[in-house]
């Protein structure tokens, strides 16, 4: 049978662990919308350039 401390430490563990699980998710969320409005972006100006050429 593990000791009082020990149990802490494990749980303390698992607490940390759940914490960066949930940064790493909110980083990869952030990360991923700034890729798509970086696409978005560029797609709107290949939109309003090809409008001013042929336009």
């Amino acid at each position: 049978m593990a000791s009082d401390k020990r149990e802490r430490q494990r749980q303390n563990r698992a607490v940390k662990q759940a914490e960066q699980t949930k940064i790493a998710r909110k980083q990869r969320a952030i990360a991923l919308t700034k890729r798509i409005g970086v696409w978005v972006v560029v797609g709107v100006g290949l939109l309003v350039l090809a409008n001013i050429v042929w336009g």
